[in-house]
């Protein structure tokens, strides 16, 4: 209390500018470590929260610069759409992902681990990316062929979008998969400028809401 007190007196004694020279030139450590603690602890509610609540969708961007994570315009939009209660579950629009599928060290890139890692642990439920790279990872086979009986009305109803890859059975026939929709008219690409060219959605082999990715379909397309 003493040496409060001495400093206290010590500061009023000073003029303004000394003052806060003096503050940061004596205790700047001690401001950045509660900055820090203050940021680090706040992060680490938001994912204990986040942690504790079950996903409505989890979606991933991938290649887009465009801001489409949580609390921007499209997310609201989709939240808005969907009747999603984010109090009670998690909409994750995970736009920070940049890999290329038709590299051949894509393998090495901390994206395409991330993303294998969130269908393996059937946390992720549909990704967006270029039609080509969409299809390579169909082709890959960690995306769900849509003649499963969970997607079946999904696909008859979008038909006209389906994206397929080429199949070969053990016998040697090649017959035709659809692994995803083509969503290059959706407000992605009209509206939010996320996407200058062709682009598609796909849904994880793992994925566990199915009825939310209809969901965000139907909003991609609204109006398309």
């Amino acid at each position: 209390m003493n040496w409060f007190r001495q400093e206290r007196d010590k500061l009023r004694q000073l003029p303004r500018r000394q003052r806060l020279t003096y503050i940061w030139d004596y205790y700047r450590l001690w401001i950045l470590g509660l900055v820090a603690l203050v940021v680090i602890s706040a992060y680490m509610i938001g994912n204990f929260i986040h942690a504790n609540r079950d996903n409505q969708i989890y979606v991933v961007y991938a290649n887009t610069f465009t801001d489409l994570g949580e609390n921007s315009d499209f997310w609201e939009g989709y939240v808005s759409f969907s009747g999603a209660d984010t109090s009670k579950e998690n909409v994750i629009f995970d736009d920070e992902n940049y890999f290329d599928m038709s590299k051949s060290s894509v393998t090495r890139n901390y994206y395409y681990e991330k993303v294998v890692v969130l269908i393996d642990s059937e946390t992720m439920d549909a990704i967006v990316f270029e039609t080509e790279n969409l299809a390579l990872l169909g082709q890959s086979g960690r995306l769900m062929d849509l003649n499963d009986e969970r997607t079946r009305a999904l696909m008859e109803k979008y038909a006209d979008r389906l994206i397929t890859v080429t199949h070969e059975d053990e016998d040697g026939t090649s017959r035709e998969i659809p692994v995803g929709f083509d969503i290059s008219d959706s407000r992605l690409v009209t509206e939010e400028g996320a996407y200058s060219g062709e682009c598609a959605l796909g849904i994880s082999a793992s994925a566990q809401h199915i009825d939310a990715v209809e969901q965000l379909l139907d909003y991609l397309l609204q109006g398309a």
